[in-house]
């Protein structure tokens, strides 16, 4: 169980090199969900990144997370994410964007983050945040409007 009273973990100010690298991947990150082709997503990964996107139940690697997108593309085929702002904290960038996709004509948008580590300009771990609940409540509304 978590121990609410330990201290903190302290910021890790990134180097002028994280900060580029940040800059740089956060851009390639924005350009590929902007018009999303699961295979283009793969070069911002490393080819052993451990990936952690609800509803997957554990971590996985490059190939699983682009099938996971092909899957998720083909139920939402014109699903987009919008960067709203990010930050750096050593090689570790916290970003947070805007969901739309339409689902029984319905048009959904939602919001969450994604913790993103990088070695070199690819990522290497990733854990995505979002409410799911939401989500799921907002897509059972529009199906049951349709």
């Amino acid at each position: 169980m978590y121990d609410f009273h330990e201290p903190t973990a302290a910021y890790q100010a990134p180097t002028p090199a994280q900060i580029a690298a940040a800059q740089d991947w956060v851009a390639r990150f924005e350009v590929r969900w902007a018009k999303p082709d699961a295979d283009a997503l793969r070069d911002l990964m490393h080819p052993d990144t451990r990936n952690l996107i609800p509803p997957m139940a554990a971590p996985g690697d490059r190939e699983t997370v682009v099938e996971h997108f092909r899957n998720v593309l083909a139920m939402l085929p014109d699903f987009r994410l919008r960067v709203v702002r990010w930050a750096p904290s050593g090689d570790t960038v916290m970003i947070e964007w805007e969901g739309a996709a339409t689902v029984a004509g319905k048009p959904l948008t939602w919001r969450g983050v994604d913790r993103i580590s990088l070695r070199g300009d690819r990522m290497y771990e990733g854990q995505v945040y979002w409410d799911t609940r939401s989500l799921a409540e907002q897509m059972q509304a529009a199906m049951t409007a349709a």
